[in-house]
This record gives C-alpha cells, sequence and structure tokens, in this order.
C-alpha cells in the first residue's frame, strides 16, 4: 500500500522510517538550504540527559508478494518512555514487522515486542525484552513528556534518531507551524493501513532535518522534554506528531494494547465554497445503519459543535478538529451535535459505537498460493459487497493454486464458500482447507470455490496442495566417460597443430574414475571410438561426444583413437554408469524456513570443485525474501554444520533442526561453505515455532 496516495508533482513529502518514498519535487529549486548546525550532547547537559532514551530499530517486515509474505529488513527509532521498556514509535516503523531488535545509547541491542499500534496516528508502542540486558545492566534511562500545545512559531527544538539506520544523532532548528494541515487538494491522503492519517494529525511542522531512519525518534525542547514524535518530510521541513496526542495514544496502548475510539459512522469534510460560510464542517456521507443514520444525520447536513464543542479553525483543520473530538469519546457515549439544515439549527443525538480497524492482517496460505484477509466493514462497503462474510484475495502467485485455478482466481475476489462449506473468515477458511487436505492423495484436493466478483458469485476449480510441486522422472542409467570436453572447430585445431578434422580436445579428468586409471590427459584430442568419428566441429557441438558415449552400456570397454603431443594413439576405457543427476538426489524443503537442500550430487562436486570426500548438504534453493535468503543463506552454500552438529546428510540437518526447536534458542546457526571459505548464517527459529 502506498502511504502517500496522491501528490501533485510540486510538493515532495516523505516518511522518515528505513525504507521511504521521495517524491517528485523533494528537493528545492536554487542553492540548497542551509542545514541547522549539528549539536552534540557534550555541548548541552539537557542532550546529555535525553539522548541515552534514543533506541535505534530494526524490523523485519512481512509484505505480500507473488502469493507469499515476502521478508524485508526495514529500520527506524524510538523513545524510551517507561522504565519497564516501553519504547514509543510510528505505526509506519512497526507496520506488518514480525521481529524486533533495539539498539540502546550504550551500543548493545535486546529484541522487542509489539505492544500495539495505531495506525489513524501512526504512533506504536514497543517493549524492550531488558532480561537480555543482564543483571548488572544500568537502569534505563527515561524521557517525559511537555506540553506540546505550548509550542510557538521560532521556538527552538532538537530532533533525534538513528538517520539513515546509521548511530544516533540530533539536528537543531525552530518551529516553523505548530498546528500544520497538510490540504488534500494539493498534497494528498496519508493512508496507513486504511486510515487516513490527515483526518486525525494536525503536524508541528519544523526544520531541523530528518531523513530516513528518523521516524519515531522524538522531537524535544530545550528542556529535554517530548513535545513531538518525528514522522515526515515536507520539502525541506519536517513534520512531527504533538506530544499531547503521542502520550494519550502510547498510554491506552500500554494499557490495553489498542486505541478504543467512539465511532458515528459520518464523514465530515470541509464547507464548500457556495455556502459562502468558514464555520464547521459539512456531513459528506453517513454509512448505512451507523449511529448517525439511526439519529437521522444527513448528507449535506453542516455540524457547528460536537459535544459543546464549537468547530474550531477552517479546511481540513475544522475536519481534523471534528474527528477529534469525536474520537476521544469511547464506545457507548450520547454524543451530541449541533447541526444546520436548509437554515434550521437543531440538536441530533447518537450512542457512540466502537470505531473497528480500516484493514485486516495479512495471512499467507500456502495451499492455496495466496495472500488473504478478512473483510472489514470499510472494506466491504468500499468494495460494494453486501456484508464482511468471505476472505478477501490481497495477492496471488500466478503459478500457485489459486493463481492455476479454472476460471483464475485474482486480487480482490472474496472466496465465500469451498466445496458448498460457507466461509467467513480467514481463520475459517485455514480449518476447512486443513480439513480437506488431511489424507488427500499425495498432499493434493481439487475444490470448488465461489467467489463473489463484480457482484456475482462464480465457481472456480482449485487444486489444493500442502506440498510444492517436484515432479522428478528417474532416468535410466546410461554409459559415462569421466571427463569433460570442448569441440576441436577449425581454427582451434590449427592452433593446436591438431591434424584432424573435429574431435573433442579433453578438458578436464574427473579423479577417481576409470577415465582417470586408464590413463587419460587433459589436452588429448579423441577422434574416434571404436573407430567410429567423434564429429564435433563446432562450438555448439559440445553433447556430441557424450551422446557417442550413451550408445554403449555401462561397463563395456572401448577404444578412444586420440592425438596426443602430435601422435596418434588408442587408449581403452572401461565405460562407467552416469553418475545420479542432481535432480534425483534425496531433497527436503523447510516449509517454515523457505529453504530447500539436497544430496550433494556428483556434479556439484564438479561444479563447485568440491573434494570427492566433502560431506554436507548443498542449499537447492533460497526463496527470494525469505526468513532463510533474509539471513544470508544462498543457493549452493554447503551446508557443514547445523546448531554445531555435523551435517553428512539430509537426516543429520532434520535431526538438528529439531534439537533446535526443542531447545530455548531464538536462532539456529549454520556453518556453510561457499567459494572456498566458510562462514556462519544464523536464521530466526521463530517461524518454526509458530507453524509447526
Amino acid at each position: 500500500m502506498n502511504l502517500l496516495s496522491r501528490f501533485p508533482a510540486r510538493f515532495g513529502v516523505f516518511l522518515a522510517a528505513g525504507t521511504f518514498l521521495v517524491l517528485p519535487g523533494l528537493q528545492a529549486q536554487g542553492a540548497a538550504p542551509a542545514l541547522a548546525p549539528m549539536v552534540t550532547p557534550a555541548e548541552s547537559p539537557m542532550l546529555a540527559r535525553v539522548f541515552p532514551t534514543i533506541v535505534r530499530i530494526e524490523a523485519i517486515r512481512l509484505r505480500p508478494s507473488d502469493g507469499r509474505l515476502t521478508k524485508q529488513w526495514t529500520g527506524g527509532s524510538g523513545v524510551v518512555i517507561s522504565a519497564e521498556g516501553h519504547v514509543l514509535t510510528n505505526c509506519h516503523v512497526t507496520e506488518d514487522g514480525d521481529f524486533f531488535r533495539c539498539y540502546l545509547y550504550d551500543g548493545t541491542h535486546v529484541e522487542a515486542t509489539l505492544v500495539g499500534q495505531d495506525p489513524l496516528t501512526d504512533l506504536a508502542v514497543l517493549k524492550l525484552d531488558l532480561t537480555q540486558r543482564g543483571s548488572g545492566a544500568p537502569p534505563l534511562a527515561v524521557a517525559g513528556f511537555g506540553d506540546s500545545s505550548t509550542l510557538a512559531a521560532g521556538q527552538e527544538v532538537f530532533a533525534l534518531g538513528s538517520p539513515g539506520f546509521l548511530a544516533q544523532s540530533v539536528t537543531r532548528g525552530v518551529v516553523s507551524n505548530p498546528s500544520l494541515v497538510l490540504p488534500e487538494q494539493t498534497v494528498g491522503r496519508m493512508l496507513l493501513r486504511g486510515e487516513d492519517v490527515g483526518m486525525f494529525v494536525r503536524w508541528i511542522l519544523h526544520d531541523a532535518r530528518i531523513f530516513g531512519g528518523n521516524s519515531g525518534g522524538p522531537l524535544v525542547n530545550a528542556r529535554g522534554e517530548i513535545i513531538g514524535i518525528n514522522e515526515l518530510g515536507v520539502v525541506s521541513l519536517s513534520g512531527a506528531i504533538p506530544s499531547n496526542l503521542a502520550r494519550v495514544v502510547a498510554d491506552q496502548i500500554i494499557r490495553t494494547g489498542r486505541v478504543t475510539r467512539g465511532w458515528s459512522g459520518t464523514t465530515v469534510q470541509p464547507r464548500l465554497e457556495a455556502d459562502r460560510a468558514d464555520v464547521g464542517v459539512v456531513v459528506a456521507d453517513v454509512v448505512a445503519g451507523s449511529p448517525a443514520e439511526q439519529a437521522g444525520l444527513r448528507p449535506g447536513d453542516v455540524v457547528l459543535a460536537a459535544d459543546g464543542h464549537a468547530i474550531e479553525g477552517a479546511e481540513e483543520k475544522a475536519v481534523a478538529h471534528f474527528n477529534r473530538i469525536e474520537s476521544s469519546q469511547l464506545p457507548g457515549h450520547e454524543f451530541v451535535m449541533d447541526v444546520v439544515r436548509t437554515g434550521q439549527k437543531q440538536t441530533v443525538r447518537m450512542t457512540l459505537r466502537p470505531r473497528e480497524p480500516a484493514q485486516a492482517d495479512d495471512v499467507e496460505m500456502r495451499s492455496w498460493g495466496a495472500v488473504m484477509r478478512n473483510l472489514t466493514q470499510r472494506l466491504a462497503r468500499e468494495e460494494r459487497l453486501p456484508d464482511t462474510g468471505g476472505v478477501w484475495l490481497e495477492n496471488i502467485r500466478p503459478a500457485g493454486p489459486s493463481g492455476q485455478a479454472e476460471p483464475t482466481l485474482r486480487r480482490e475476489d472474496v472466496v465465500v464458500a469451498v466445496d458448498g462449506t460457507p466461509v467467513s473468515t480467514v481463520e475459517e477458511l485455514q480449518a476447512l482447507t486443513a480439513k480437506l487436505l488431511a489424507g488427500a492423495p499425495n498432499g493434493v484436493r481439487t475444490v470448488l470455490a465461489s467467489v463473489r466478483r463484480d457482484g456475482g458469485v462464480l465457481n472456480s476449480v482449485v487444486e489444493l496442495r500442502t506440498v510444492n510441486e517436484r515432479n522428478v522422472t528417474q532416468q535410466a542409467r546410461k554409459a559415462w566417460l569421466g571427463a569433460a570436453s570442448q569441440p576441436l572447430t577449425p581454427k582451434l585445431s590449427a592452433r593446436l597443430g591438431v591434424k584432424a578434422e573435429g574431435g573433442a580436445r579433453l578438458t578436464r579428468i574427473y579423479p577417481g574414475t576409470k577415465a582417470e586409471a586408464s590413463g587419460l590427459r587433459v589436452g588429448d584430442v579423441i577422434v574416434a571410438i571404436d573407430g567410429l568419428e567423434v564429429p564435433a566441429r563446432r562450438p555448439e557441438d559440445t553433447d556430441v561426444l557424450a551422446r557417442q558415449i550413451r550408445q554403449y552400456r555401462s561397463g563395456t570397454p572401448a577404444v578412444f583413437s586420440l592425438w596426443r603431443d602430435g601422435q596418434k594413439a588408442d587408449v581403452t576405457v572401461t565405460l562407467e554408469e552416469q553418475p545420479i543427476p542432481a535432480a534425483e538426489m534425496p531433497w527436503w524443503e523447510d516449509v517454515q524456513l523457505e529453504f530447500s537442500v539436497r544430496e550433494i550430487a556428483f556434479d556439484d562436486r564438479v561444479r563447485l570443485q568440491l573434494t570427492p570426500d566433502a560431506t554436507g548438504v548443498l542449499v537447492e534453493s533460497a526463496v527470494p525474501a525469505g526468513w532463510a535468503a533474509l539471513a544470508g543463506l544462498r543457493s549452493d552454500d554447503v551446508i557443514d554444520s547445523a546448531g554445531g552438529r555435523t551435517v553428512g546428510n539430509l537426516e543429520d540437518l532434520k535431526a538438528a533442526r529439531q534439537q533446535a526447536l526443542a531447545g530455548d534458542n531464538s536462532w539456529w546457526v549454520l556453518l556453510v561453505r561457499r567459494r572456498g571459505q566458510t562462514l556462519f548464517v544464523e536464521i530466526t527459529l521463530k517461524p518454526a515455532r509458530a507453524q509447526p
């Protein structure tokens, strides 16, 4: 999802997370603006106190792509706000995060868990695992909140964080605008998990420069108090979420894990130019069946006050003010609006309901080859669906079961039933899929999916699978010569002084083979086998010699006529059985950690120049953007040991994995050989523990 859904070319806005979006027009015309001078903690006692509260956050983010949840490294900043280890940061830093590691000011790092996040304000709270600090670690430094309502233009502020995901730093500036609204007509909307952040937040605009990685870091005043949480850049300026809002949201998340808000079902917008008035907001939409509709509110009504508070400001500021008044109340609260309808003032009363999330979490379903979501009221309404029953297809793998269904399933389809059994949620679909695949022959089951699309319901035949397809047809073993060769082209023949029209020049003799035992050498040119010419004359004739040899039975002696040192010679070689090809070697896929391995084939030893007695297992593939690939595991790595256990074959590796899961370690350490050297790769065991 694009966080910034619409921006004209003349504006530049970016989020200051580790992965951030820069839009056209970000750089100002002419000379670049001068940076505010950097202030170091040594130069300021205030900074010396607040600097140790800064946290650098490293996260693994799960994003839907090609029918699966891919893994991405990202980063940001945060600030410690409690002695228990609560860290306040941005929601766009923690969004879709599955793993968090926090680096403290003293250089140590600990893992953290997500307490909760609030997309509507772009705020989130992490909890440090303080048990990883050790018994002798000093208490955490904790930052305190200041009052953001006292800010005024020109006031000095300091932005702290980890720009570029480097080390903690600080920049200095002044407040440009203590209550900024990004107008939708000229800038666009900032969307986060389906929520419009701008409908609620009025940013503190300042010129203390922030960059990618600064997101979630605090903006502090001269007393070292948090007066904002840095979030975005606007051209050459920066925007922060006010501390008064951040403190309330953080307190709720710490207490309950989420932010509970009241909801009326009303969408408002700035007063229309045709009204020739700049007071209040106009009702643009009323959700069917909502408290607002039941109370009789209609589109076109003008709201002058809510719960006794006159709507302040104009345009987007007035909209944000109304939304804050409504959302500050809990479900069950009697919400009162003073409205004007066709020139008549009246009072409308309603009981607020809980405000539901705009977007559900992504769930990967490998047996469907798709990433799915539960439907929310917002999504069902926007897509004109009759209700929230069914499972939304967010992303599909073209080569997977959904992508190969008849007809093909596609993004934005809603699965409402499978083999006649209705499904309302992802959890129901998971349970039904597991039941259908239990005991299915070869882990494959063909089902009939009922799918809602374009206002109708169609049927699609889907072949569900529990495992990846790896169809290997064993081949009959043919005769084989333990040597590699190249065609003898006319130019090569002339240069080598070989008086032959074609043949195969041996480039390598494999050790331990009959070819080596018979005395064949590198540089020999084979011109005939048992008197039959070897017609290899063109560069593309690389397989001519092998094809001739495959006409023999293994164990058969053959006379090779060749040129050696300018003379003809005959060498008798007993042809061997072709080694087992790589595709037929024993194979195993680690589904949770997303890599596959197999026993080492003869071709692997030749290609990777491994010794004949080399042990271990070969990494056949590591799924791109998967857990193993994210840890650094690569195709053609040879795993020598796992968790300290020597790996001689696949069974050794499987046993080592089970041993790692049985322990309390969070990481699985592999020793691998790569390009002639060894190195350690550590893979998180979290997905393996979560999906047995």
